[in-house]
């Protein structure tokens, strides 16, 4: 049977390993990984290295018009790589503010939106991870995933993770805030009961990477037939 394209939505708090499991699952379909929140990141970086005031949200959304991104094989912004800059903590800590501006946002999701459609006309499955993956992106994915770990599994994830010599106290303190500054914010915040809205919940806070893949797996298959 040839296989089918479709859209899978990955949605859940911040370091609930929504990138990590829609890489490697898209590597195991041979699909997209479509990282959204690298593109919010990026327009970031441009606006702190531009110095464009991130409260002015004209601004932001202007800077915004004038910028192109490419995620396949890394980050590009222009066609310039900033995988690894969009990392740095200053990036990090002010990615919520450029993230909860409704015209950056709105004008993020149709460019989102857009690169996934083009890739799943040209037969490829979409692994798509946000927070608002399944409501504004793809409100019409084959399979609706929240991710979702407790607090200090998701601030260890973290601290593993940054290379900048923060201590695991302050990452845990920055996780806390960024979760209510999601969940809580004007413009499509971070939904609040999953379930309700039709996703599957994955609290994957003592599951290995290997089990959450499995778990997605079995479900997709429980969709489709990929004999």
């Amino acid at each position: 049977m040839t296989q089918q394209a479709f859209a899978i939505a990955i949605d859940g708090p911040v370091a609930s390993g929504k990138g990590t499991i829609a890489k490697l699952l898209a590597e195991k379909l041979h699909g997209f990984h479509m990282n959204t929140g690298a593109m919010y990141r990026a327009l970031t970086l441009y606006c702190l290295e531009n110095n464009i005031d991130l409260h002015n949200s004209h601004a932001v959304i202007a800077a915004l018009s004038s910028l192109t991104f490419s995620l396949d094989n890394g980050v590009y912004m222009n066609a310039k790589e900033v995988t690894e800059e969009i990392k740095k903590r200053e990036v990090t800590q002010a990615v919520p503010i450029v993230a909860a501006i409704a015209g950056v946002r709105e004008k993020m999701v149709k460019r989102q939106r857009a690169i996934g459609l083009e890739k799943i006309a040209q037969g490829e499955i979409v692994l798509v991870d946000a927070r608002d993956a399944a409501t504004k992106i793809f409100p019409d994915a084959a399979l609706k995933i929240f991710l979702t770990a407790s607090l200090e599994v998701r601030a260890r994830r973290r601290f593993a993770q940054v290379k900048s010599g923060e201590s695991y106290e302050q990452i845990l303190e920055d996780t806390e805030k960024r979760d209510y500054q999601d969940t809580h914010r004007v413009s499509v915040p971070l939904v609040s009961d999953p379930q309700k809205h039709g996703y599957l919940v994955i609290d994957n806070s003592s599951l290995s990477e290997d089990d959450t893949i499995a778990l997605i797996l079995k479900k997709i298959e429980e969709i489709y037939d990929r004999d």
